[in-house]
């Protein structure tokens, strides 16, 4: 707090008095008010370690738990979202083919009853030729074939992705461009400074940056 000053208005009762201007918020406050102001100050203060405190707790639980992350938490989440969707669509996709593959089967089973009574009517009468031999085989290699590969039925995998995709992009800090530094409140700025490299896009070049990130003035004012 800086030292009084007369007939100014306190900020807190709206009355002109003595006056203590505060070095912080550049506030005037009488002397009545001006211990609750310091109050004030000391409830905020105590607010930022209590969150400094709860900040390390947290910092403290991931270290011991990186599982707990909430970018691995968003992770396990995809995960589990798009193992709910195959299952689903995989799900949907059986009942539609089992529904066909039982009416095949039938189907199968009523031409294989076919072929049996052939089969025992030419036993009983023993009255069959080789063709008849060779037309029995392929009728049945072609029941076994609708019974393992149904000719009524594909599969086909759709070229529109059934999930979203999930890539990580790791940016290194050197690498980040100037529109993404924090530069501080404190920070002070020079009206019609002088350009100490660039103005010719970005390069490798002595008259171009490359990814610039800061900037180091000496004391000699060499940069």
């Amino acid at each position: 707090m800086s030292q009084a000053s007369g007939g100014t208005i306190c900020i807190t009762c709206g009355k002109e008095k003595a006056t203590f201007k505060c070095g912080g918020c550049s506030q005037e406050f009488c002397f009545n008010h001006l211990g609750d102001h310091k109050q004030e100050l000391s409830k905020q203060f105590d607010e930022v370690e209590l969150n400094r405190d709860l900040f390390r707790q947290t910092l403290t639980d991931q270290t011991d738990k990186p599982q707990k992350h909430p970018l691995i938490q968003q992770i396990d989440t995809w995960e589990r979202d798009s193992i709910n969707k195959i299952r689903q669509k995989a799900e949907e996709a059986r009942q539609v083919v089992l529904t066909h593959i039982n009416g095949s089967i039938r189907q199968i089973e009523s031409r294989l009853n076919q072929l049996t009574d052939q089969l025992r009517q030419s036993r009983e009468e023993n009255d069959f030729f080789e063709t008849d031999l060779q037309r029995w085989n392929y009728d049945l290699t072609q029941l076994k074939e609708e019974l393992t590969k149904p000719s009524n039925i594909n599969l086909h995998q759709d070229a529109t992705p059934l999930i979203t995709r999930i890539s990580i992009d790791v940016a290194s800090c050197k690498s980040a461009s100037l529109n993404e530094l924090k530069i501080g409140v404190s920070a002070r700025w020079v009206q019609n400074g002088i350009t100490v490299a660039g103005g010719y896009d970005r390069g490798n070049g002595l008259n171009q940056l490359l990814n610039p990130w800061g900037l180091c003035v000496d004391d000699d004012q060499t940069v």
